[in-house]
């Protein structure tokens, strides 16, 4: 493989192999160093689909699974000749004992079959990032939760979720706790889009509570912070804000960088002592974690009035190009100073 994420392709594969995840996989492994990566995909999801429609006749009774696992047509419905003679009725134990082989075995496939999509969306992920892999393996107790929940899931939006979990977990082992895993399992898709409307709003961990008109106007009211908070991904609500000061991350000088998805706003004061104070609401630690699977663009408009506030402290406020280069560092580039009346103009 001569691919960006060449390594840490390689660490997925080694950490599902050590577990035993993947099995359908497994066969695909051996030919991805003498064939082109994506004619293997492909493959994989043809058999992968192939695999899907043969549990689709088990189920509808097209096929029946032999003792010996394979599968055959199954034989057309006939009417047994004695049963107008027939009273009392009649438990056919051999029948029951094959109907409950078969839905063990179709539940069995059904798991792998999902898991082993989450997998390959998994690896789509990791094959397009540098960054090396880290000498931390990834936990057996939260692979093992991530294969039962990974398995459960049919529709694609919701493998490719977890496909990105383990994604991040490879990359990263202790990124995701089994806590922010069980809070997948149990979110709806209603409570996700609600978290997505959210989402946009988030400015490093927080939501500044400053332009509360303008968040009211786009649907982020005081229900929907609850209900936030009642899932576990916000706090500070119920005392209606909490008020948190930022100090400098320089010497000399007071700097602090708020980042907001691709873009970030820059608060920067002569004085190194000079404290900046804001009312926020604080995503919780299911909360970042949950919003790191997301792909958000910053609302602008938003930043711009939250660093109007920040400049009437007395700050020279910056907007800019947010660039991640690592998990936890980003640089930003294209500044563009935010004057007292909210607008940017050119530096």
């Amino acid at each position: 493989m001569d691919i960006p994420g060449e390594k840490l392709v390689i660490r997925l594969w080694e950490t599902l192999a050590e577990k035993g995840i993947g099995s359908l996989l497994t066969p695909w492994q051996t030919l991805r160093e003498g064939r082109a990566r994506i004619e293997v995909r492909r493959q994989e999801l043809l058999m992968l689909a192939q695999a899907e429609r043969d549990a689709a006749d088990l189920r509808a009774g097209r096929k029946q699974l032999s003792p010996d696992g394979t599968q055959a047509l199954a034989a057309p419905a006939s009417v047994l000749q004695d049963a107008c003679f027939r009273i009392e009725p009649v438990l056919d134990f051999g029948s029951v004992a094959n109907a409950g082989a078969t839905i063990a075995a179709l539940e069995s496939a059904r798991g792998e079959i999902n898991r082993s999509k989450a997998v390959l969306f998994a690896e789509e992920e990791l094959v397009r990032d540098p960054q090396e892999p880290a000498e931390r393996k990834v936990d057996e107790d939260w692979l093992h939760s991530w294969q039962e929940n990974a398995g459960r899931v049919s529709a694609e939006d919701l493998q490719r979720l977890w496909g990105s979990v383990l994604a991040g977990e490879v990359k990263c082992p202790g990124k995701y706790s089994l806590r922010t895993l069980d809070f997948l399992r149990t979110i709806s898709k209603e409570e996700a889009d609600l978290f997505s409307t959210l989402a946009r709003y988030v400015i490093s961990g927080r939501v500044m509570k400053g332009p509360s008109a303008y968040l009211e106007a786009r649907g982020i009211d005081v229900s929907l912070l609850l209900r936030m908070q009642n899932l576990g991904l916000l706090s500070g609500v119920e005392s209606i804000g909490l008020s948190t000061i930022f100090k400098t991350s320089i010497e000399g000088r007071f700097r602090t960088v708020f980042v907001s998805h691709n873009k970030a706003l820059i608060a920067e004061h002569e004085e190194a002592a000079k404290r900046l104070e804001l009312e926020v609401y604080l995503l919780t630690d299911v909360g970042k974690q949950v919003l790191d699977l997301g792909k958000f663009a910053a609302d602008i408009e938003y930043l711009q009035l939250v660093g109007r506030s920040i400049a009437q402290q007395g700050f020279t406020v910056r907007l800019a190009d947010w660039i991640p280069v690592s998990e936890v560092e980003g640089r930003f580039v294209n500044p563009q100073p935010i004057d007292h009346g909210g607008a940017t103009s050119e530096a």
